[in-house]
Order: structure tokens, then C-alpha cells, then sequence
């Protein structure tokens, strides 16, 4: 009976590693399946039990694979600076994700003013404005000597900024909504847009709880701003979600209306609160400061 025992705790619970070399095998048979076509063949449906087992599996493994690489990360040096200075998480993070907004603002501009599209040129703008942010964020950030006010400063900066981001983002649904414009990719690469998107918005969620009680204005800019790009993300999901799989027009319209209407909405708020928090802030400092 123990031997028994043993053997069930091990299918159910086996370990890390047959675990997640399971799991990125049957998501690249599934993919396999999916591009030839051959999702009712009998293979495909021992794939699909297989996938599920295998997914299960790893997810009861996630607390121990996460337990293990936060180990790693903490014994090495790098690693252990990251998870323990915010200074350098925080300049990490612009490093990281300043030249891929340069990317794509570069990358649209390019193809608003060759294809002379308003619909590319608003997304350009969007991401201009992101990268200005981004690019100010990381200037003080590498700039030690900052004191509080001048970061409260550098957060309504940032928020007026937003206001901006928003006009343009604006102009984006609004191509969406009334011309019928959305993002639409090719074969699987819908997939891999849906990951994307969800990894960016997670990610502006976590970072925004997570950091809740840490009154540092740079990275409370930093978190709004990537709240915004994720927001962005998931309402361009949507709309190629409903380019690939919906056959409603009307369906289609109204709810890119309401999401892109409720992601201008909330970034618009965001804005008007770093604006008025930063205000408030520094109607402190002035009445400390001396006459």
C-alpha cells in the first residue's frame, strides 16, 4: 500500500525537471498539430490528454520551481542586488524596456508616414511620448543626488505626459472603433501577441501591488507608465481576437468601444492623479521651505 502511495505521489507530483521537459514538449506537439491540421486524429487526442496531465502537473510544480530559481537569483550577486536594491531594479527596468519602445516608435512612425496613415501615426506618437518618459525616468534615476521635491517634480512631469499618451491612444481607438481598424496577426502569432500582452499587464499589476507602500515617485512613475503600455496591450489583443475568430461586425465595434473607452479612461485617471498627489506633495515642500 505504501509502495502504492509512493508511486501516485509521483505521477501526480513528479519532479521539476521530467515535469517542464513535459510540458515544452507536448505545447510543441500541440503546436505541430494545430499547423498540419491534424487535430482529429487519434495521435492528436492522446496529445491533448497528455497536455492536459503535463499542464496540471506543472502547475503543481510552480511553487517549487519558483522556490528554486529564487534561490539562484538570490545566491548570485547580480541577482541578489536586483531582488534587494530598488535603485537598480528601477534602472534595470528602463534599460530594458527603453529601447523596445524606441522600437516600435521608430517602427511606426516609419510605417505611418509611408503607408500616410493617421492609424500608424497615432501609435507612434503613443509610443514617442512613452520612450520621452522613459528616457526622463531613467535620467533620474542615474542621477543619485535628486532630492524628494525634484522627484515629485520629474511624477507631474510624468503625468502631464500621460495626458499626452492618452490623446494619442485616443486617436488609436478611435481609428479602431468608427473605421474599423485593429490589429490583426498572421497564423500563430496571435498567440504569441496574447502572451505578450498578458505577460505586460500582469507584470504593471504585480509591480503596482507589489510596490504599493513604497512612496518612491520615480518608481511610482515608472509603474504608471507600464500600467499604461499594458492596458494598451491588452485592448490591441482584443481587437486582433476579433479580427481572427469574430464574424460580427456590430459585436466587434461595441466591444472595442467599451474597452478602448474604459483604457482611456483609467489613463486618463491615472494622470490626473500622479498630477494632483505631485501637487499636493510639493505644496508640502513649499511650505517647509524658507521664505
Amino acid at each position: 500500500m505504501e509502495r502504492i502511495k509512493k508511486i501516485l505521489r509521483r505521477i501526480i507530483k513528479p519532479n521539476i525537471l521530467p515535469s517542464v521537459l513535459l510540458t515544452i514538449f507536448c505545447t510543441a506537439a500541440l503546436g505541430f498539430i494545430f499547423i498540419s491540421g491534424r487535430q482529429e486524429t487519434i495521435p492528436a487526442y492522446v496529445i491533448y490528454t497528455l497536455t492536459t496531465y503535463s499542464y496540471t502537473v506543472f502547475g503543481l510544480n510552480v511553487p517549487k520551481i519558483k522556490n528554486k530559481i529564487k534561490a539562484a537569483v538570490y545566491k548570485n550577486k547580480l541577482g541578489n542586488r536586483y531582488m534587494t536594491d530598488i535603485s537598480f531594479k528601477m534602472k534595470i527596468s528602463l534599460y530594458g524596456s527603453l529601447p523596445i519602445n524606441l522600437f516600435y516608435a521608430a517602427f511606426k512612425l516609419i510605417a505611418g508616414i509611408y503607408y500616410a496613415s493617421f492609424w500608424f501615426g497615432a501609435e507612434a506618437v503613443f509610443y514617442i511620448i512613452l520612450s520621452m518618459v522613459r528616457l526622463m525616468l531613467l535620467r533620474n534615476v542615474r542621477n543619485d543626488t535628486l532630492n524628494r521635491k525634484q522627484e515629485y517634480q520629474t511624477y507631474r512631469f510624468c503625468g502631464v505626459l500621460l495626458f499626452a499618451m492618452n490623446a494619442a491612444l485616443t486617436g488609436v481607438v478611435f481609428q479602431m472603433v468608427h473605421q474599423g481598424r485593429g490589429y490583426e496577426y498572421p497564423g500563430l502569432l496571435i498567440y504569441a501577441a496574447a502572451i505578450y500582452a498578458f505577460f505586460c499587464f500582469t507584470l504593471a499589476i504585480v509591480n503596482t501591488v507589489k510596490y504599493r507602500n513604497l512612496h518612491n515617485p520615480i518608481m511610482s512613475a515608472i509603474k504608471a507608465t507600464s500600467l499604461a503600455r499594458g492596458l494598451l496591450a491588452m485592448f490591441a489583443l482584443q481587437t486582433a481576437m476579433f479580427a481572427s475568430f469574430n464574424d460580427d461586425p456590430r459585436l466587434e465595434q461595441l466591444m472595442n468601444r467599451i474597452t478602448g473607452g474604459c483604457v482611456c479612461f483609467f489613463i486618463f485617471v491615472i494622470a490626473v492623479f500622479m498630477v494632483v498627489r505631485a501637487n499636493k506633495n510639493l505644496k508640502k515642500y513649499d511650505e517647509k521651505s524658507p521664505n
